[in-house]
């Protein structure tokens, strides 16, 4: 193996983790329930749920 197939090889490999990386990190842009009041976190694009809802 040359050394530019491992170069790719390790670019590609590199590419693929920070692809699972970002895929599996979950959603950041929504609401918590928190002691009983809904807490954005990030920027969430959905309206705040009701009260009642949170517990």
């Amino acid at each position: 193996m040359g050394i530019l197939q491992k170069i790719l090889s390790v670019i590609v490999l590199a590419a693929m983790l920070i692809f699972l990386l970002l895929m599996t990190r979950g959603n950041e842009d929504t609401w918590i329930c928190a002691a009983g009041k809904w807490v954005k976190h990030g920027s969430p694009s959905s309206p705040m749920p009701s009260a009642s809802q949170c517990r």
